[in-house]
């Protein structure tokens, strides 16, 4: 298995004036790291007018003027891209299209293949305001090098994204099976997202997963339907290894030696009888998965209301008195506008 991760630099937001990549083996092991630098053919322009930079590139705009353009390293990136057994990056989707215009700009042909956008795993996994490489990097313990220097960049995405896997007991290709909403592809020119549903995947391979003989066997656990459809990525590693330890899955909460909740009180919440009923970050402790780099920054996960729970079962599973408390909560969160990568380089 060959992977490649890869991160971008762009002179104006837009024109790329460098490719930095790591391709690593199975076992996130680094076999060659390379920064190409990129004459973009445009003018610097890395702030508005009369402002600071928001970004400090690793060379100054001379460097990148004294390289090749783009069409001079077509075929190299080309060929990493296209013999990889599959591509990665974080906010991989603005890359993605980085790589399109320089194909347009020099009337190179663009090419159809697709990419895991590790901003977006890490996202689902945390479901945190802040999505930037410098934050997940800390929540998941990796050293940062240097920002904006597209080589370490992508070495700093595949070392944080390491972390995950490691976390979560999985692997690339089973992350973009169970959640392909977090792959991008190309189509025409634009970077798309699969639309296919994660939920109803998560449905299927849990009524196929197999459980083996441990410390759960003839024991059942039950997740809330919300948490099945929001968090599908840690219930399917934490499903997997209650299973793999004897448990097994169920959809009937009444009958559940385990029940999972959401953050308020859904149908299947309703129902249980006798479960031990827990969170997913307390099940995940059970089954013997460290969870805690994902725990939520904030409460702003109280917006995703499913249509199964009202306001009010939220407003009570929060313990709150009036609805007028939860909406202070609420609005206090709204200054908060979520972070990710914009499309600046």
């Amino acid at each position: 298995m060959r992977y490649l991760f890869f991160d971008i630099e762009c002179c104006d937001g837009k024109h790329m004036c460098s490719f930095g990549y790591v391709v690593c083996d199975e076992k996130m092991k680094v076999l060659k790291k390379e920064d190409i630098l990129i004459n973009p053919q445009y003018p610097f322009r890395l702030a508005r007018r009369g402002h600071e930079p928001d970004i400090k590139l690793a060379y100054p705009p001379e460097v990148f003027l004294k390289q090749p353009d783009f069409s001079f390293y077509y075929d190299k990136i080309k060929d990493l891209v296209l013999t990889s057994d599959m591509v990665l990056g974080h906010a991989v989707t603005n890359d993605v299209r980085f790589l399109n215009t320089a194909c347009a700009q020099y009337k190179l042909g663009q090419w159809r293949y697709c990419a895991l956008d590790t901003q977006k795993v890490f996202a689902q996994l945390t479901r945190s305001q802040n999505m930037s490489l410098e934050h997940i990097a800390e929540k998941t313990g990796v050293e940062i090098k240097y920002l904006h220097k597209s080589d370490d960049d992508a070495e700093l995405t595949m070392s944080a994204f390491k972390s995950v896997l490691k976390k979560i007991k999985m692997t690339p290709k089973e992350i973009a099976e169970i959640c392909p909403s977090c792959v991008s592809y190309t189509e025409g020119g634009t970077p798309k997202a699969s639309n296919a549903s994660s939920y109803k995947i998560l449905k299927a391979k849990a009524r196929a997963l197999e459980s083996k003989s441990g410390p759960f066997s003839g024991k059942t656990v039950c997740f809330s339907e919300h948490l099945e459809k929001k968090d599908t990525l840690k219930v399917w590693a934490t499903l997997k290894e209650f299973c793999k330890k004897g448990g097994q899955y169920t959809n009937m909460a009444e009958k559940a030696d385990y029940f999972v909740k959401a953050d308020f009180i859904c149908k299947r919440h309703k129902v249980v009888q006798n479960s031990t009923v827990m969170d997913i970050f307390q099940f995940a402790e059970t089954v013997g998965l460290d969870f805690k780099c994902f725990a939520p920054d904030n409460l702003e996960y109280l917006r995703s209301e499913p249509s199964t729970a009202s306001f009010k079962d939220m407003l009570k599973a929060k313990g709150g008195v009036n609805l007028k408390g939860i909406e202070e909560i609420l609005n206090a969160s709204k200054d908060n506008t979520p972070q990710t990568d914009n499309v600046e380089p």
